[in-house]
């Protein structure tokens, strides 16, 4: 009985994990740490064609140089006498403008003394003065006042037809004017040409302009 009562404890085997099970079992990922070669040589690509690109814009910003913008703001009469006399006919005034001169580049416009040109409809220029020269900063408008010309039809070499004109009591005028100087962006220096076409009408009888306008 003691022989059957007594049982045998043998060892448990223990059973190491076979390949095929190894395989089987749960999979960890782990993430990529590193980019391949092509993605950075785009990225590279990329910034290069960026910063080129906002380059070329800067580049045509602030290095397109304009021409300055001139035109008459306010013209008026003094001092005028005329004669409609078909024997002998004249007229002489003095005509004072206000004009404006606007800088609309990134660096500042110096010009020289520049001249300014009355000229009667198609027969020619009846009186010139000076417009003295100075500097505009860049992005600002300049007034130039008490610009005087002394006009008169003693400087015409053909006055047909002067006679109707100021019988009529209006003479037909253009104020010309070329303001020539050198605009400096960015260490770069570049000579510019502004030029006022103003067309008026003078009228004799109430003794002030009319019809400014100026292209």
């Amino acid at each position: 009985m003691a022989d059957e009562d007594r049982m045998t404890l043998a060892p448990t085997e223990i059973y190491g994990r076979s390949d095929e099970e190894q395989q089987n079992g749960p999979k960890i990922w782990r993430r990529k740490t590193e980019d391949p070669p092509g993605n950075c040589l785009v990225y590279s690509l990329t910034i290069i064609v960026i910063v080129f690109a906002v380059c070329l814009i800067l580049s045509i910003i602030f290095l397109h140089i304009l021409k300055p913008e001139i035109e008459t703001v306010s013209i008026s009469t003094r001092d005028l006498l005329f004669s409609g006399n078909s024997s002998s006919p004249y007229f002489n005034a003095t005509l004072v403008s206000d004009i404006s001169i606007r800088n609309s580049n990134f660096g500042a416009f110096e010009f020289e003394d520049s001249s300014l040109r009355i000229v009667y409809a198609d027969h020619g220029v009846v009186g010139e003065t000076t417009i003295g020269g100075r500097r505009v900063e860049a992005h600002k408008t300049v007034r130039v006042t008490g610009i005087e010309a002394e006009i008169g039809s003693f400087r015409l070499l053909n006055t047909r037809g002067l006679d109707s004109d100021l019988r009529s009591g209006f003479l037909e005028l253009t104020s010309v004017a070329e303001v020539r100087g050198r605009i400096r962006v960015m260490g770069r220096r570049k000579w510019k040409i502004g030029v006022m076409s103003c067309t008026m009408r003078l009228n004799l009888n109430g003794r002030f302009i009319q019809n400014l306008l100026c292209d």
